[in-house]
């Protein structure tokens, strides 16, 4: 009953989100999947998809704040590289997929699904021959250089890449 909660709550959310995108200063009146903002997560994606950490890492500002799906908040370039040289690198058995890429100028909000099975808690966790299930909704806000700012994950209460 909780994780039905949470779920409802992150959906809530992130409906909210694109509203305020389309009716603010800080969005476009229809969101755009290849805004510049999108650009760099669909950017980010390639490389997850690669597992070439290192360079995901170089696409964070220097002042940057990640929320990582873990709950976890790292500040800075180089807090944000350890996680992924280190955290990020193990999982060994990470296949993802993203979809549904909304944004604009600056922020970019997209879906993350991992192939996963669930395990004996009925948590879905990383499995390589597994289903695609929706892992964790994504936010990005980037600079006027295009780098990463502020990242958000939001992870699936139904799903755990971290376990």
């Amino acid at each position: 009953m909780k994780s039905i909660e949470c779920a409802k709550k992150v959906v809530a959310t992130f409906a909210l989100t694109l509203v305020m995108l389309a009716v603010t200063g800080n969005g476009p009146v229809q969101a755009n999947e290849n805004s510049p903002a999108c650009m760099v997560g669909k950017k980010y994606m390639e490389l997850v998809q690669k597992a070439d950490f290192a360079s995901v890492a170089d696409l964070f500002a220097p002042n940057a704040e990640f929320h990582a799906p873990t709950g976890a908040v790292f500040n800075g370039a180089a807090e944000i590289r350890n996680f992924y040289l280190n955290d990020a690198s193990a999982l060994t058995k990470l296949v993802v997929r993203p979809q549904d890429f909304v944004g604009n100028e600056r922020d970019c909000y997209f879906e993350i699904w991992t192939r996963s099975s669930p395990n004996e808690r009925g948590v879905y966790v990383l499995d390589p021959n597994g289903e695609f299930v929706r892992a964790a909704i994504d936010h990005f806000t980037i600079d006027d250089q295009g780098r990463i700012v502020r990242f958000v994950a939001h992870s699936s209460p139904n799903a755990n890449m971290f376990e």
